[in-house]
Parts: C-alpha cells; sequence; structure tokens
C-alpha cells in the first residue's frame, strides 16, 4: 500500500519524499536498456510511449542510483534473480542473469492507469540514460549529487510512511476513491452541514420566541 500511495503522490518509492516537478526516475534491467539506448539515439521526430504497465515506481534521480548500487540483482552483470516471480504474465525465473549493463532512466513522467495488462505505473518518453556494468560505476554520480543536496529542503514525511498503520489504511482508502465517490462524500458533508445549521437556526428562534 505504502508504494501504491508513493505512486500516487509523486512521491520516491525509495525515500518515500516527495518528487519535484521534471524527470523521474527508476532502474532498467539490460533487455530495456539496450531498447531505450536505441529510442534515445533514434531521431523519432515525436515522443516514444511504452504502453507496458510497470510494477515499480519512481524515484528521485539520487535513490534510483543508490537503488542501483546496493540491488543484489541489479548492482553486477553476474548477478542472479534471488527469486522467482511473474509480472503481467511474463515469469521471471530463479537464477535469471542480469546481464551486461543496466541503466538509470529519466523519463518526462507517468502515470497508474489500466491497461488490456493490468493496472500499473506506465512511464513516458525517456530523457536521458545513464548505462552501467557495475553498480561501482555509479558511485561518482552520486557522490556528486549528494554533495549539491540541501537537508533543509526536505519536506517531513506523512505518518503513513512510518509505522502508523492506521494512518496507512486511511491514506489508501483515500487513494483508490473514485471521482464518483468524492462527489457523494462531499454531497454527504454538504447535507450534513445544512441539517446542522438548520438545528442551529430552529434552536434560535425557540429562543427568541419564549
Amino acid at each position: 500500500m505504502r508504494v501504491f500511495l508513493c505512486v500516487k503522490e509523486r512521491r520516491c518509492t525509495v525515500c518515500g519524499l516527495e518528487i519535484p516537478p521534471g524527470p523521474i526516475w527508476r532502474v532498467v534491467d539490460t533487455e530495456e536498456t539496450e531498447m531505450l539506448s536505441q529510442v534515445l539515439a533514434a531521431d523519432l521526430g515525436h515522443k516514444f510511449h511504452n504502453q507496458a504497465p510497470n510494477q515499480e515506481g519512481p524515484g528521485h534521480r539520487a535513490c534510483m542510483i543508490y537503488s542501483a548500487m546496493i540491488c543484489p540483482f541489479l548492482a553486477g552483470p553476474g548477478a542472479r534473480r534471488g527469486r522467482a516471480g511473474n509480472t503481467y504474465g511474463m515469469e521471471m525465473p530463479k537464477g535469471d542473469v542480469r546481464g551486461g549493463k543496466a541503466g538509470v532512466v529519466a523519463y518526462d513522467g507517468y502515470e497508474f492507469t489500466s491497461t488490456p495488462a493490468g493496472p500499473g505505473v506506465v512511464y513516458g518518453h525517456p530523457l536521458e540514460l545513464i548505462e552501467y556494468e557495475s553498480g561501482e560505476d555509479l558511485l561518482g554520480e552520486l557522490e556528486k549529487l549528494l554533495q549539491n543536496e540541501d537537508a533543509d529542503d526536505l519536506a517531513p514525511c506523512p505518518p503513513w510512511l512510518l509505522d502508523d498503520e492506521a494512518a496507512v489504511e486511511v491514506a489508501f482508502k483515500r487513494a483508490i476513491r473514485t471521482p464518483e465517490d468524492v462527489a457523494r462524500l462531499n454531497a454527504a458533508r454538504h447535507a450534513e452541514q445544512t441539517r446542522r445549521k438548520k438545528q442551529k437556526q430552529a434552536k434560535a428562534s425557540r429562543r427568541r420566541n419564549r
């Protein structure tokens, strides 16, 4: 639920803090790195949108670089997947090799939406790709980013990002409301406010008539 809320509120799925306006980032494996490299090298004359949904949310540039460095599967060309998985019907067997390279990529945006394959994160047009073989290759880039970061600019995180499970439930239920749900709740709230106002007016009128 926390990852879903981060995606809905444009928060980094690594640190949980807000992502400022501008590009968003994610880490990609060898196959997607090669595809995005070709897209960025080609003069398409239009924006490229891969409509395949993704289970992984976006993040800050520094956070995604850090993830690429410490993730056992993404950090090295000889790394193997620690456990099997299934993403939108595609099997990812345990022991699968990452491949010769991976990438940290920037996009112009994303959305959480329904697709023929199921609901998920759909990323926009790729803007920049940092290719690497080993996570150690990214150390200089991460150090440079951290030197320019100002901790005073960081906003406090909401309670649902911590250990308040009740706050998570409340925030999740609020996030999944449809426009129709919101309209019904607003109408019910307005009706209750009108009822209380009439009660106060009637009470005041009775006092005057005593």
